[in-house]
């Protein structure tokens, strides 16, 4: 009866202890999904706030590749539009990204809230002018990466 009674203890310890390591490892990959979502949207915006005329090319291309295929034909259909506003304007932007958050993380979505400052300098402006810009990232995971599927400035 004894012997019994230590292998039942032994088998639910043994279960309890997969049950957590099982629990451990969904908790590590939903953090690490996390940052990385964080990370792809704080990218996106950095390229976003940083187009200026002599780099829309390269700049419009970063956006686009980190962008769902949706998203993607959005920016492609306003791309030749914003490239010559860059360009008759003679924009310079550029801006860091201060603050990025995870709002929302289920499955292969995500939604990031980021804050980023940064100066902007155009044919009317004497000197580069202060901007902060806050925007609601939202992020689908796409063959492993996470890929931006919209965003929208808010106040």
């Amino acid at each position: 009866m004894r012997t019994g009674v230590v292998v039942l203890v032994a088998v639910v310890l043994l279960l309890v202890t997969g049950q957590r390591a099982l629990a451990w490892h969904d908790e590590r990959a939903q953090v690490t999904d996390g940052r990385d979502a964080v990370a792809a949207a704080s990218a996106e915006v950095e390229g976003l706030i940083d187009i200026s005329s002599a780099t829309s090319d390269a700049d419009m291309e970063e956006l686009l590749a980190g962008a769902t295929a949706g998203f993607r034909t959005e920016l492609e259909g306003q791309a030749d539009r914003l490239q010559q506003a860059l360009t008759e304007n003679a924009v310079k932007a550029s801006g860091d990204v201060v603050s990025a958050g995870l709002v929302k993380l289920a499955g292969d979505r995500a939604t990031v809230i980021v804050a980023a400052a940064g100066s902007v300098q155009n044919k009317q402006t004497k000197a580069a002018e202060p901007r902060n810009y806050r925007l609601t990232v939202d992020l689908q995971r796409v063959k492993g990466d996470w890929l931006v599927s919209g965003l929208e400035f808010v106040a």
